[in-house]
């Protein structure tokens, strides 16, 4: 096993790490103009982060400034995010996905004085100028040359290269303090208005140390980014773990483009959502069922347990044909941003893949825990990773040892940016309060059950979790995803009422030309979920169903917005 050792900054991968594996390849990405796959080695990202990080700490004075960064997964993008956190300021990475409103926000509360941006967003960009400051510094990614309106990202690296070959040495030999606020990340709000999380080279670093530790080899093989790169589980577990290692990342273009790149890119691991592992199963199995292989399947998925993990090399040569669709040599899916079902992770380790369930939060850097190689366990997040503690904060009236999940470890945040009253409420005595509801199984495995911001507590003091029944209801075959709320009855009590999207895919299947009306499939969605009610403890049962004709407001990494929907309702 490799040796590992944990970095002091992020600093120590641009002036270490990438010189240990200089020619190895770093990043794959598709060049827009040759149209063809660049492969970038670890030595020309160590040259281009310091020739950016020169030209910008020489030319533009941004010498403990923020710097915003919006724009699709690049390797430009992470170029802008290591220049500036090992020598220049402090590091805002923005969500592309957000309306001009909420940049503009954003931009003014971080309190930016630099901006950089890829040229898909340069019309909003363009927008904003006349609500920002005037001294604002505009950097284009894709830009050829530098004007009046904005600096071009490529001549910025020439003027680096120049100013370090004529001996200016002041941002490489910049000292980077590894417990100072250096990123700053706001949170994706579902339930409430987004928070800024402030964060330490300390903070990443311990965290990038626990994952390679816990996962070993798996962080030096050839990833597939395809989520937000702003959000830090992508960012952390794709980016910086695996270039930290020796792997490489292969940057996908774009969710339509997914099934091409794993055939282009031919990636060991890919980082996902549970949402998309739906998908992914879904187009599986309907593949399976065109070919009459349902049994076989269901076959392979009940003799899982018998097979054992170390037998996933069997399973992959009998589904031999549906790995070769997604590469080949697809073997692992770390899964986060929300629990992920065990029907889905059965059927998946079924057909060959192994399921590595991980939780995290922004405020942890992000991983707190995760399920391993050997002895993971569906339908739990695992347990903690190394340096990291994790205790159930119980309450008299919590039943099944259930509570809120507490974390304590290097990985923990220094607060909320400019928000003492609401880092007081989850910071206390060591410990960060995290607002989810979980428990230990009897292995020791964490097993997540939902968030105390979205608990429904009807008057008789019954706690609810929406996730619990959606993870019922989302099984329905008409059911594209699911919404549980509660909400007040004709006695002031709270009953329980969801809000679902239809799959019609699996409808337009069923019912080829005769497609049910919206009565009608209320009708056979409603006889579903009496079914599900049935099986619940009486308090529990949905007693309102409603069909959505548009989609839910969702985040980035395909958490409903909880908050925003609710609203709809008012």
């Amino acid at each position: 096993m490799q040796k590992i050792e944990k970095m002091d900054t992020l600093k120590d991968l641009i002036l270490k790490r990438c010189e240990i594996f200089k020619d190895k390849t770093a990043i794959i990405e598709r060049n827009k103009k040759t149209n063809k796959f660049d492969e970038i080695k670890y030595k020309q990202i160590k040259e281009d982060v310091l020739n950016l990080g020169t030209a910008m700490f020489k030319k533009f004075k941004l010498q403990d400034e923020k710097v915003a960064v919006i724009g699709e997964n690049s390797y430009k993008w992470f170029v802008t995010y290591m220049a500036t956190v090992c020598g220049i300021g402090i590091i805002v990475p923005l969500d592309k996905e957000l309306p001009t409103n909420e940049i503009l926000n954003l931009i003014n509360r971080s309190k930016s004085k630099c901006i950089v941006y890829s040229s898909k967003k340069k019309e909003i960009i363009d927008e904003l100028r006349k609500e920002l400051p005037e001294d604002m510094i505009y950097i284009e990614m894709d830009k050829d040359k530098s004007d009046d309106e904005s600096f071009s990202f490529d001549e910025l690296l020439l003027e680096g290269k120049e100013l370090i070959d004529t001996g200016n040495h002041e941002y490489i030999d910049k000292k980077i303090d590894p417990n100072e606020f250096k990123i700053l990340l706001f949170t994706s709000g579902t339930t409430s208005n987004s928070k800024g999380v402030m964060l330490s080279h300390n903070n990443i670093t311990s965290n990038i140390y626990s994952i390679a530790y816990s996962y070993g080899e798996q962080t030096r093989l050839r990833f597939l980014s395809f989520l937000p790169i702003h959000h830090t589980y992508e960012f952390t577990i794709t980016y910086l773990s695996v270039l930290s290692e020796g792997g490489s990342v292969g940057i996908c273009e774009g969710l339509r483009y997914i099934i091409q790149n794993l055939t282009d890119m031919k990636p060991d691991c890919i980082t996902c959502v549970p949402l998309l592992v739906d998908n992914i199963k879904k187009k599986i199995l309907k593949t399976i069922k065109k070919e009459n292989k349902q049994g076989l399947v269901d076959t392979v998925v009940k003799m899982s347990s018998f097979l054992g993990s170390a037998k996933t090399e069997i399973r992959r040569k009998i589904f031999k044909k549906i790995h070769d669709n997604l590469g080949g040599n697809l073997k692992c899916i770390l899964v986060g941003a929300a629990p992920a079902d065990k029907e889905t992770i059965d059927v998946m380790e079924g057909l060959g893949f192994i399921i590595l369930q991980g939780y995290g939060l922004t405020e942890t850097s992000p991983l707190v825990s995760g399920t391993l190689v050997k002895n993971r366990k569906a339908g739990t997040v695992g347990t903690a990773i190394k340096n990291v503690e994790i205790r159930i904060d119980l309450k008299e009236d919590e039943i099944e040892n259930s509570g809120e999940i507490m974390v304590k470890g290097p990985n923990v945040m220094l607060g909320y940016y400019e928000d003492e009253e609401e880092t007081k409420k989850v910071l206390k005595k060591g410990w960060f309060y995290t607002g989810d509801i979980g428990y230990f199984d009897n292995q020791g495995n964490l097993v997540i059950s939902g968030r105390t911001k979205n608990v429904i507590v009807t008057q008789n003091g019954k706690n609810i979790y929406p996730e619990e029944l959606e993870n019922f209801i989302n099984k329905i075959p008409f059911v594209s995803e699911s919404m549980v709320y509660g909400y007040d009855d004709a006695q002031n009590d709270i009953e329980v009422a969801v809000k679902v999207t239809l799959d019609e895919e699996y409808i337009e299947e069923m019912y080829t030309s005769n497609r049910p009306s919206d009565e009608q499939l209320h009708k056979i969605i409603w006889e579903e979920i009496k079914k599900i009610n049935r099986k619940l403890v009486p308090y529990k049962a949905v007693k309102k169903l409603e069909i959505k004709n548009d989609q839910f407001e969702k985040t980035t990494t395909l958490k409903i917005k909880r908050f925003a929907e609710m609203n709809k309702n008012n």
